[in-house]
């Protein structure tokens, strides 16, 4: 390697180093997006600049420019990951590029070609014709996918995909035009073009397939490629058929003269229009559709919505267009990628968007996304009054007319309603209950949505979860927003199709989850034996799906006056929604839930008050709760209905008790026995003693505690209930670990908690019983079960992370550190207990917030072996491997595997006989 080369080569990568090493994905953003008119450059190439393989060539100066611009100004910035004497990245543009030069010919002197390749490829010139129109000026992003369609049409390519197919199909997985496709197909045949891989030239043909004008048939496609090769027009045949033989026979004498030729079909509607044009090896075909041409034996680009980053690279470079200096994106960067997100990262949107503030050069970017983010008008604002190089409409709404116009009756209707459907996605399942239809003829509709790209089928990435669900449950569907806009405003011209689809979907909705109710609970609520779950798993497993379409589902109903429907799916989802920890979802729905109630009975109010008091206490606003539940209260007294007002009481005193005010905590739940009492609601009067229960041991009353924990044991034993015992358990279970006495009972009674808390589905009851167990452990002996007790820790803590109660993670986080500083692991001890400190500190946890600081100071001193301190051998009753007996109650055994001496443990069983 000559100087001059290894001295580009060598200030190259020293800019680099000093930049922090930044990606190569980075440096072909950011390099490149610092110049309209920089050549985009493949990540490969960047990487062989940097490793001394290869010297930019004189058409990527403006691009190396570019990038050691870009270079030098993160190497200046602090965060640029430099550490040590700061490095000198020079700026100088002249002298890069007399860097470059001499490395150049120093390297063309070395080996023509100015890159060491194992077999020199020969550039042949382009003697054959170029119709292809011009490249779009602020084309940017699609790498990968450019890189994939230059390796189908590179004719030395070694890959399979070409060895089997001779066109290169551009199709968008969202589906709807304006995705990008005749961009990417121009940009990368010119790149093609300009590599002289095809001497036979390169032509272009718009077919027209969804445009407002008439497709273009076979025969007029073939006349017109035909005439681009130069072939006279007296020549030409006069039909149809002959010009598609002799557009056949000229590609057959290319090939025979080892003359490739690059043939780009745009807008292509079906395989018909095209099927007699595709050529042969050694000539390439690059066809763009908004159909899938799933029978065309090709090889599929498919495109999606850009990435985030690459849609505000778009904006950018459409928005400096013409060389103007444009800097708002970089000004704004969250403005722009708000933007990119409203226009669904949808490249025409955004093109648009851009073109409409070139107009208005003084408006901020956050005012042109306020003006977007009003749902019903986006699409008014995505439209310009003038038309594309090919004459097609510059307006989202009128792209996506061309695809509905060539839709059947049946599947137009698919779409409207669809696009009516609350959430996110939706399921064949209830696809077919929207659409009316039985499921495989919903699914045929779907699907061929999905090849007219408007409609994307999902991932189904929870394969774990899905594989419990029937596979109409399972498979889901998602519109583009923008789609879903669109298919909106058609659904509005047509009111009662909406309506009927709407009641279909409420019914089903209302049905599901009160099956889900059932399996979860105690509750017996009719529905029908088609829409029964077979066990608690498949019911979760649904709701897991189901849970943000049902959430949604309740504030439409909301909105549109249906209101039994948002109160009863509300309602059925109680129980999921507090014990899987989903807060926020509650409240939302409890919100709705009381506006929808107060159009109905006070018995319906009292209920909907009830569950958004208690998603106050789970989402932290104590003092909405209180006034929400006693509401409540008032309103189910007042309405005369028991088991509304037990709701209310339950919850009213779980709050007051997050607050820290016990006493009031402890009359409302003694309220609450009595009232259930009186009643005859036995598992009512269940819970409300295990609250009570919790309120004793919290005010320093453990007996009073265990007293009333022996009667809630004996009421869920006879009502069967096993959350309940579950419940039961984890409150006694943290009496006996709060009064320090009986460490194996509270073992046992934990295991049972997170065995049944598990079936239950009650994650955020799992994570307490699991942080609980570690203790458990823990004040057994840390030298027998230390690492048991920093497994459970482990496990109750990422569940705790996963869910919105900040205080037990914060408790979780300090008894882990602590086991694992008692254990000797010091490293593992010391990021836990300073997360331990942050966390308690932020919820006010003053003692412990003390604790783990003092751990934390403690953790380089010496420390004394730990010594067993196990308690003696078990009594009478006891005889058992207390880990192994623990660890496979938990795992699901039966929780009579072992017995213990213990008064609500006994009861649980039945074995003592309830004294009242």
């Amino acid at each position: 390697m000559g100087r001059e080369i290894e001295r580009f080569f060598a200030e190259l990568r020293k800019a680099y180093e000093a930049a922090g090493e930044p990606t190569l994905d980075a440096m072909q953003r950011l390099g490149g997006g610092r110049s309209t008119t920089a050549p985009v450059l493949g990540s490969s190439s960047l990487s062989e600049w940097l490793g001394g393989v290869s010297v930019p060539a004189k058409a990527s100066e403006r691009f190396l420019l570019d990038l050691v611009a870009y270079l030098h100004q993160r190497a200046a910035l602090p965060e640029s990951g430099r550490s040590g004497v700061p490095v000198r990245v020079h700026a100088d543009r002249a002298l890069w590029l007399s860097m470059v030069r001499a490395a150049r010919k120093e390297r063309a002197a070395e080996r023509p070609g100015g890159r060491p390749r194992a077999r020199e490829r020969e550039v042949r010139p382009v003697s054959g014709p170029v119709t292809l129109p011009p490249p779009p000026d602020d084309f940017a992003g699609r790498t990968a996918e450019l890189d994939e369609v230059l390796r189908c049409l590179d004719p030395e390519a070694d890959g399979s995909a070409t060895a089997t197919a001779t066109a290169v199909v551009v199709s968008a997985v969202a589906g709807m035009g304006g995705i990008g496709k005749t961009a990417l197909a121009l940009h990368a045949a010119h790149q093609a073009h300009g590599r002289g891989w095809f001497p036979g030239g390169a032509v272009f043909a718009d077919l027209r397939g969804y445009s407002a004008q008439d497709p273009v048939g076979a025969g007029a496609v073939a006349d017109r490629l035909l005439r681009a090769m130069g072939i006279p027009a007296r020549q030409l045949p006069g039909t149809d058929d002959g010009s598609v033989d002799a557009w056949q026979r000229l590609l057959h004498s290319l090939a025979v003269e080892g003359t490739s030729l690059l043939v780009v079909l745009d807008n292509v509607r079906d395989l018909g229009q095209v099927g007699a044009l595709l050529p042969r090896s050694p000539h390439r075909a690059l066809v763009t559709s908004r159909q899938a041409l799933s029978s065309l034996p090709a090889h599929r680009v498919s495109l999606a919505p850009l990435p985030p980053d690459e849609a505000v690279a778009v904006l950018n470079t459409a928005l400096r267009a013409g060389e103007t200096d444009d800097v708002r994106c970089a000004a704004d960067p969250v403005g722009a990628l708000d933007l990119a997100e409203l226009c669904g990262r949808l490249p025409l949107a955004l093109r648009i968007t851009a073109a409409l503030l070139r107009a208005d050069s003084e408006r901020p970017l956050a005012a042109h996304a306020a003006d977007l983010r009003e749902v019903r008008s986006r699409l008014d604002a995505l439209e310009l009054d003038e038309e594309d190089a090919e004459g097609r409409p510059l307006a989202v709404r009128a792209s996506l007319d061309l695809s509905y116009r060539h839709l059947t009756a049946e599947s137009a209707r698919a779409l409207r309603l669809l696009a009516t459907t609350p959430g996110p996605d939706v399921s064949t399942a209830s696809a077919a209950a929207v659409l009316d239809l039985p499921r495989p003829d919903a699914r045929r509709h779907l699907a061929g949505l999905a090849r007219h790209h408007l409609l994307t089928r999902a991932d189904l990435s929870n394969a774990g979860a899905n594989a419990v669900l029937s596979p109409e449950d399972a498979e889901r569907w998602s519109l583009h927003d923008l789609v879903r806009l669109y298919g909106a405003e058609q659904a509005d011209r047509h009111p009662p199709e909406v309506a009927a689809a709407a009641g279909r979907l409420d019914v089903r909705f209302t049905e599901l989850t009160a099956a889900a109710r059932n399996c979860l609970g105690s509750t017996a609520i009719p529905v029908p034996a088609a829409h029964e779950f077979g066990s608690a798993t498949q019911a979760l497993a649904w709701l897991d799906a189901e849970r943000a379409n049902l959430v949604a589902l309740v504030a439409a109903a909301r909105q549109a006056g249906r209101w039994r429907s948002a109160l009863t799916v509300t309602s059925n989802l109680h129980h999921y929604l507090e014990e899987g920890w989903y807060g926020a979802d509650a409240y939302q729905c409890g919100t709705h839930a009381v506006e929808a109630a107060r159009h109905l009975t006070p018995a319906d109010l009292a209920a909907a008050l009830s569950f958004v008091g208690n998603a106050c206490r789970l989402t932290g606003r104590l003092d909405e709760g209180v006034e929400r539940l006693t509401e409540a209260v008032g309103v189910a007294g007042n309405a005369g209905r028991p088991g509304a007002l037990s709701s209310a009481l339950h919850n009213l005193g779980l709050v007051h008790a997050r607050r820290g005010d016990w006493a009031s905590a402890e009359h409302v739940h003694r309220l609450d026995v009595e009232l259930s009492r009186s009643c005859g609601d036995r598992r009512g009067e269940a819970m409300a003693l295990v609250a009570l229960a919790d309120t004793h041991r919290a005010s320093g009353a453990p007996q009073d505690a265990v007293s009333a924990t022996v009667r809630a044991a004996h009421l869920v034993h006879e009502t069967a209930d096993v959350h309940g015992s579950a419940m039961v358990a984890l409150s006694h279970a943290q009496t006996l670990l709060y009064d320090g006495r009986t460490p194996i009972a509270a073992l046992t009674l934990l295991a049972c908690a997170v065995r049944d808390f598990r079936t239950t589905g009650s994650q955020a009851k799992v994570a307490v019983a699991s942080i609980k167990l570690g203790a458990a452990y823990g004040a057994r002996c840390m030298v027998c079960h230390g690492s048991d007790a920093v497994r459970w820790t482990r496990e109750g803590l990422a569940l705790a992370e996963a869910g919105t109660d900040q205080a037990l993670t914060a408790q979780a986080l300090h008894q882990l550190g602590s086991f694992l500083a008692h254990t000797g692991d010091r490293a593992g001890a010391r990021p836990v207990l300073e997360r331990a400190v942050a966390a308690c500190t932020a919820v006010g946890d003053i003692e412990r917030t003390r604790a783990a600081r003092s751990t934390l100071s403690h953790l380089g001193k010496p420390k004394k072996p730990l010594i067993c301190d196990e308690t003696p051998p078990p009594g009478p009753g006891e005889q058992f491997d207390v880990a192994e007996a623990i660890e496979t109650i938990a795992g699901g055994a039966p929780k009579n595997l072992c017995l213990v001496a213990d008064p609500v443990w006994r009861a649980l069983f039945g074995v003592d006989r309830d004294p009242t």
